[in-house]
């Protein structure tokens, strides 16, 4: 049933996301439109013309945020399909940090994505991979102080690859100490992944190291 449940959500969500996607693109039309219709008309003929670019331009700027927001959340909604697919790392997460981000600034925390080879690509649960990373960082949120910054980076090859939640800034807590109950909490997704979560340790930058082997081919 909990399957089905997933299944649905997912339906749901990526057909919704097509739906804001299609009014987006209206509103970016139409604001086109009276952009064209603007430099078709004399200074004389409107004189507050460049107060009337600088909001189009504002709602251009908007719409395609709005574009990129969506598109990710359809993506993440996609990542139900399939319990295992090839997943590009690089891309995953990019979208982590798109969908967290909001959550992590609510704290005074800054969450970013390194650089990385875009051809970093690993067969593996994109969802519960998403749903560790989410859950790691969530506990970073508790441990660092306003100001402080999380970064995500990741190297290693198509049989396994470490992602790094590199913690940037002052710990108010133990790291060590939160981790416990989380990896409590997340036994059976790390199994079914399956990944293995620890702490770094010296030399590593501080943070969570997450190690992901590479899911088994179907049978």
């Amino acid at each position: 049933m909990r399957d089905l449940e997933i299944a649905f959500l997912a339906k749901i969500t990526a057909s919704m996301t097509h739906e804001i996607a299609n009014s987006l693109a209206i509103i970016l039309e139409s604001a086109g439109l009276l952009s064209d219709i603007l430099n078709l008309s004399q200074e004389s003929d409107f004189p507050h013309r460049e107060k009337f670019q600088r909001i189009l331009r504002n709602i251009n700027d908007q719409v395609k945020r709005g574009v990129d927001i969506s598109e990710r959340l359809n993506q993440f909604a996609h990542s139900m399909d399939e319990p295992v697919a090839e997943v590009n790392i690089p891309e995953l997460l990019d979208r982590v940090v798109l969908l967290l981000r909001r959550l992590v600034r609510r704290r005074g925390i800054e969450l970013a994505a390194a650089a990385h080879d875009q051809d970093l690509v690993i067969r593996s649960d994109p969802f519960r991979l998403q749903l560790v990373l989410a859950s790691v960082i969530e506990q970073l949120t508790e441990v660092l102080t306003e100001g402080s910054g999380i970064i995500l980076q990741a190297q290693g090859t198509p049989q396994e690859v470490t992602i790094l939640v590199e913690a940037q800034g002052v710990q108010k807590v133990g790291l060590a100490e939160r981790m416990t109950p989380l990896l409590a909490t997340l036994q059976e997704v790390l199994e079914a992944l399956p990944a293995r979560l620890a702490v770094a340790a010296p030399p590593a930058a501080p943070g969570v190291v997450m190690t992901v082997s590479a899911a088994a081919p179907a049978c």
